[in-house]
């Protein structure tokens, strides 16, 4: 009898021994698929959202990459470049480098409300040459959401690379933004700059 009962004694050890391993391996499982989900969950499009510095020029709204810009700046006094481009409206000196000045609304064609206190310079994250956008009004640093399909119409030009709506914005299209690609923007007034180096 004795015997009897040291085996049922060993079996539940077993049993339970095994019933933890079982246990043991069930979390594990739980724990590889929660951490797989999080890296689906990051990869996401719908998760990452990009963000824009969000400015004005004339009636249009555009989006510029934030990683595309180094420093949003009041006015400045400008010196006029002779013989330039009517979109390179000047230049002005910052930590001992010039910097080119160059118009937004005249760059793209359209209808600039000219010069006013309001307006900012926001200059753009490159080494040479510098360049500053002259824009109606940089307005703040936002989440948005991409566009496709139907929604994504707006502005056209070669430097408008698609179209976006800040992410708390309701679905007006009064709210698009016109994404700018600045080196797309840039390329013809610095191959034809009539100043050494601008």
């Amino acid at each position: 009898m004795a015997r009897s009962v040291r085996r049922k004694l060993r079996q539940i050890d077993r049993g339970r021994i095994r019933s933890a391993e079982e246990r043991v391996q069930h979390i594990l499982d739980e724990r590889t698929e929660s951490l797989a989900s999080r890296r689906k969950d990051k990869a996401s499009p719908a998760q990452v959202l990009p963000r824009a510095l969000v400015c004005g020029s004339g009636r249009e709204r555009f989006g510029i990459p934030i990683e595309a810009v180094a420093e949003v700046l009041p006015p400045q006094k400008v010196m006029p470049v002779p013989d330039g481009p009517p979109a390179m409206v000047g230049l002005f000196g910052r930590g001992g480098r010039l910097v080119s000045v160059i118009d937004l609304a005249l760059a793209l064609g359209i209808e600039s409300f000219g010069e006013g206190e309001d307006q900012h310079f926001i200059l753009l994250r490159r080494d040479q040459p510098q360049v500053a956008l002259r824009v109606e009004r940089a307005y703040a640093v936002a989440d948005i959401r991409l566009l496709t399909g139907e929604e994504a119409t707006g502005f056209r030009t070669d430097a408008v690379i698609g179209y976006a709506r800040l992410q708390d914005a309701a679905g007006d299209p009064a709210d698009t933004l016109s994404l700018l690609d600045p080196e797309r923007l840039l390329r013809p007034f610095l191959s034809t700059s009539p100043v050494p180096g601008v």
